[in-house]
């Protein structure tokens, strides 16, 4: 069971280690600022009469999301990791648009956004949750595939041998999905600003540019359901597991 072990303990990492970079970004954006002193108007009473100082709100905020983390890594289930992800991703709204072209919220509720990381440190926390997502989502069904093999009879060896293929896969698959989403990140500035001189020239080019991009994105998913991606089972084909 040390096989298992290790990938358990790999879930565990990721799933605190993204909650709580996600929870110290989110203490220090904009809209936090400015909402926190109106979540400690109400709630201070509250807190008092616990005995609880109103001063360290922050470090009660990040105590809880880390519990809550904890808890849907002890839970272990997909449906457990799909709810801390999107936990995740609702406490890292506020980052994503303090650095938005189009900041909807400040329409709704207006403040001058002044967030206190910069837009390397979101895009780093970003690309945390992203490798949090892959991660736990390929883990769960590699202990399910564990388990039905051993179910199976099979011999503990064996089956440790493709739960150690399977994770050597997950590896790779989750540092190439980092460096394209570096690689992307880093070179659309440089794309823009090509992009923006070759088509100066075009009549309506934000037109012939949404359209080109529409058939794009049509065409990639067309391509991603032929390759069997929405097949959810394709994960038990990872390399390995054809050895036993």
């Amino acid at each position: 069971m040390r096989t298992e072990t290790g990938i358990r303990t790999v879930e565990l990492g990721v799933a605190l280690a993204s909650t709580y970079m996600v929870a110290v970004t989110l203490a220090q954006t904009s809209i936090y600022g400015k909402l926190k002193p109106w979540i400690l108007r109400f709630l201070a009473p509250l807190l008092l009469s616990f005995g609880a100082d109103p001063a360290f709100f922050d470090i009660m905020i990040l105590g809880v999301v880390l519990s809550i983390s904890f808890l849907a890594w002890r839970r272990g289930d997909e449906a457990g990791f799909g709810r801390l992800f999107s936990l995740n991703m609702l406490m890292f709204f506020p980052a994503v648009i303090d650095f938005s072209m189009f900041n909807w919220v400040n329409l709704i509720f207006p403040y001058d956004p002044a967030p206190q990381v910069g837009d390397l440190w979101v895009f780093g926390v970003g690309l945390l949750l992203q490798a949090t997502y892959l991660t736990l989502r390929y883990t769960v069904r590699f202990r399910g595939i564990r388990e039905e093999l051993i179910g199976r009879d099979a011999d503990e060896g064996d089956v440790n041998e493709v739960s150690r293929g399977q994770m050597t896969y997950l590896v790779q698959l989750v540092l190439g999905t980092a460096l394209i989403s570096a690689g992307v990140y880093f070179g659309a500035p440089y794309v823009k600003n090509l992009l923006s001189a070759e088509v100066a020239g075009l009549p309506y080019p934000h037109v012939i540019i949404g359209v080109a991009c529409t058939f794009l994105i049509a065409a990639a998913i067309i391509l991603y359901l032929r390759g069997g991606g929405s097949r959810p089972e394709a994960v038990g084909e990872a390399p390995g597991e054809a050895e036993v």
